[in-house]
């Protein structure tokens, strides 16, 4: 195919997802779990970080930490990373910070992912630490410290039904009604896309017996370090904060140590739809122990066990996980579905994706 055809592709596929974002700050979400949140985000791809996942690996005693990242990621097999940036994994053993800690970084240089090791899960942003090992772009390392780590480009793990989310959060942000009947085509959208991924697995030695996992991206840009975006929870920005464009900026820019005053962006929303459900006997208590249960924005995971994310736990979350489903549920206070449900690209196997090959 020729090169201009597929860079027409992938500009209409970028233009789509630009015009979505908008409509997310007029008052509807885009389409997925996390994309182009924000203005650096749309401008630098390769740094928007779409995905997080933390669970059990294949091998026996370590945990796996996978992000997904450009979703403007070609079809021809490669990775899509930037130069001057770095990608993170920050792993806390409390939501406050207050205790031990590490944050997993990785950054590109001249075809290789450098990845590094620093000490706490909130260190200052573009703070690389020390490094423990570097390896070329698409091929799998395991390092002298225990951690193995695959990159590459790979079909889009996230399932959602993107149509129906538009539909649903419009009715109820623009109409205020509770349209679940907008996911009744249950199209996903995302079997068709592409991402550019990074894998690391952790011996659990290594880690404490609970832990709360956020991933972030930053960038030099001009003359210092910004963080592109952070995320944790699907659809945190998309639906929980919608109704609320400044919340979805600090939220992006900042930390989960000031998640809290951000609280109330999220009980809100919750509460306007459960209200409306008419289905729950306190809607107030519940719109509350939702932003109390998401934020700070981490996912809890307890170690050596068996990850998953559910309306009715929340413990890691494997790429397999209907997150889509589980957000909706949570959102709604009942467990309802999206209808997409395309679960063939999941692979339980390390990487845990489907590469795209070359």
């Amino acid at each position: 195919m020729p090169a201009y055809i597929n860079r027409l592709k992938i500009g209409l596929i970028t233009s789509t997802l630009v015009l979505l974002t908008s409509i997310v700050f007029q008052m509807t979400p885009a389409f997925a779990s996390h994309h182009f949140e924000s203005e650096l985000s749309i401008k630098y791809p390769q740094f928007d970080l779409t995905d997080m996942f933390v669970f059990e690996s294949e091998k026996s005693g370590y945990t796996a930490f996978m992000m997904n990242i450009n979703p403007t990621t070609g079809k021809d097999g490669s990775a899509a990373f930037g130069e001057n940036g770095v990608y993170n994994f920050h792993i806390a053993s409390d939501k406050a910070f207050k205790k031990s800690g590490m944050t997993v970084t990785a950054y590109l240089d001249k075809g290789k992912l450098v990845f590094g090791m620093a000490d706490g899960a909130n260190q200052a942003v573009g703070a690389k630490g020390k490094e423990f090992g570097s390896v070329i772009v698409g091929k799998e390392a395991t390092f002298s410290n225990g951690i193995r780590v695959w990159s590459g480009a790979a079909h889009d793990t996230f399932v959602g039904n993107s149509e129906g989310i538009i539909g649903f959060m419009t009715q109820l942000l623009g109409k205020g009604q509770l349209a679940l009947s907008s996911f009744d085509k249950g199209v996903d959208l995302f079997k068709d896309f592409q991402s550019s991924v990074i894998l690391v697995e952790i011996p659990n030695k290594m880690l404490p017996k609970q832990i709360y996992v956020y991933a972030s991206t930053a960038m030099y840009n001009v003359d210092q370090w910004v963080q592109v975006n952070r995320l944790a929870h699907p659809l945190m920005t998309h639906m929980f904060m919608v109704n609320n464009k400044m919340e979805i900026s600090e939220h992006t820019q900042h930390r989960p140590d000031s998640d809290s005053t951000r609280a109330y962006a999220v009980s809100g929303t919750v509460l306007r739809a459960v209200t409306l459900d008419n289905k729950l006997p306190n809607p107030v208590a519940y719109a509350d122990s939702i932003a109390a249960k998401l934020l700070p924005d981490m996912i809890p995971y307890s170690v050596g066990t068996e990850a998953a994310y559910t309306f009715e736990k929340i413990n890691g979350r494997k790429p397999s996980d209907d997150a889509m489903d589980a957000a909706l549920s949570i959102f709604v206070g009942r467990k309802v579905t999206d209808n997409a449900n395309t679960f063939n690209r999941h692979p339980t196997q390390f990487p845990y994706v489907r590469p795209v090959k070359k």
